[in-house]
């Protein structure tokens, strides 16, 4: 799976600073709650990155809220094996993103746009499993360049790199770096190979100081880091659809939801955008709250 490093590494080590932060009113709300005794409980695990384990005990305690019983099994490995769980059934749902599941479970497709990668996972999950709908939220690589450089190269999408990539020095993550995939996608879709590629430190930070520092012309960062993309700094519109779509997504066991929870399930995925996932991992990255409060702060402030 392509971006469950980059996530993982970007995450874990903002998940062991806030690990200090404990509030036990919040975490009650993660085990499971008595409601409807004949109701089936949801067992959801989630991968070992904040978030999928914000994201998780958001559609959890949303549950929770509206009677059902809940086990949350958050940090119980990594994304594959959080969704082979659900697959043998170890578990009942779990969150996922589009194109990594469409790649584990149909490696040759070669769709890349969201609405037909989504249609294509669906059409690839095994048997017994199933997904809700997708978010807008997206954890994706995004390329980046400074205000400067856009405005005086004239660099506002990524075709407009054809042919001019060899006079380019990419910088990102080490693990972002390695991707053959994307490196063949983009090079492909806008004839774009970069001079030369600099590895850099897991924050997202350190590629816009190379930026600026002009260490480097272009960026490559991902569309949900917990920083957010500085005024001077511009993202470059895959305007081709070369890179694969990552939208979050709900992923089940058929027959594990009722109707009524499905429909509660959808509502939240609707309302989940990349800021709020961006916003809530800030909170994870200063250790400021736990994934536990920052899905109940997500929900309380869209009235849920």
């Amino acid at each position: 799976m392509r971006w469950t490093v980059g996530r993982s590494g970007r995450a874990l080590a903002a998940l062991a600073g806030a690990g200090v932060v404990v509030l036990s009113g919040c975490q009650a709300q993660s085990s499971i709650v008595p409601a409807h005794t004949d109701d089936p409980v949801v067992v959801i695990e989630t991968a070992s990155f904040g978030e999928a384990e914000i994201v998780g005990h958001i559609y959890g305690n949303a549950l929770v809220r509206a009677g059902s019983r809940v086990t949350a099994r958050p940090q119980s490995g990594t994304q594959s094996e959080v969704v082979r769980s659900v697959v043998e059934g170890g578990a009942t749902f779990t969150v996922g993103f589009t194109g990594e599941l469409l790649r584990t479970f149909d490696p040759d497709s070669t769709d890349v746009a969201a609405d037909e990668v989504y249609a294509a996972m669906m059409a690839a999950l095994p048997e017994g499993v199933t997904a809700a709908d997708p978010a807008p939220a997206e954890d994706a690589p995004v390329y980046v360049v400074t205000r400067n450089t856009s405005e005086t190269r004239g660099l506002r999408a990524m075709s407009d790199l054809a042919g001019r990539c060899g006079e380019l020095t990419l910088g990102a993550r080490q693990e972002a770096l390695a991707d053959s995939e994307l490196a063949t996608a983009v090079g492909t879709t806008y004839e774009c190979g970069f001079g030369r590629r600099i590895p850099l430190g897991p924050n997202p930070r350190a590629v816009f100081d190379a930026l600026r520092a002009g260490e480097i012309g272009v960026g490559l960062v991902q569309s949900a880091d917990p920083v957010g993309l500085p005024e001077d700094i511009v993202t470059l519109d895959d305007d081709e659809d070369a890179i694969l779509a990552q939208n979050l997504v709900p992923v089940f066991r058929k027959g594990s939801l009722s109707e009524d929870q499905l429909g509660l399930v959808n509502r939240i995925s609707g309302e989940l955008t990349t800021d709020d996932i961006r916003e809530l991992l800030l909170g994870v990255e200063f250790g400021t709250a736990t994934p536990v409060a920052l899905a109940n702060y997500w929900l309380d402030s869209h009235g849920y």
